[in-house]
């Protein structure tokens, strides 16, 4: 008998806008010397928080697995709050590092849990 692994879409999208988010956070601030500024736009930010936000809500919705749940969801919350409170100490750049880990742990999880 086969045993296929049934990775979901939703824990794909979560680990590779995670990783994206991790590069672009430490790509930034080289960038910015170089001159390309359109990086650190808000719409960016928007975007990373728009892309966890339905890649967890997809992943999460219906799931037996409530650790994981809890996980990405906790990982999330912490992810939004160091993006809002980026600007105000320099803990918080490191808050979101820990968070995109977080996020891309409770992805890995999720997709090691669904083996079939």
């Amino acid at each position: 008998m086969l045993q296929t692994n049934k990775i979901f879409w939703a824990d794909k999208l979560g680990i590779v806008s995670a990783v994206l988010c991790i590069i672009h956070c430490l790509a930034v601030p080289t960038l910015l010397t170089m001159g390309i500024s359109f990086l650190k736009s808000p719409v960016i930010a928007i975007l990373f928080i728009l892309l966890a936000f339905v890649s967890i809500y997809k992943t999460t919705k219906g799931k037996f697995y409530k650790g994981v749940s809890v996980l990405l969801w906790i990982a999330f919350a912490g992810f939004v709050i160091s993006i809002l409170l980026e600007e105000r100490a320099k803990i918080f750049q490191y808050t979101m590092y820990i968070s995109s880990v977080g996020i891309i742990i409770g992805h890995l999880y999720s997709i090691k849990s669904n083996t079939y």
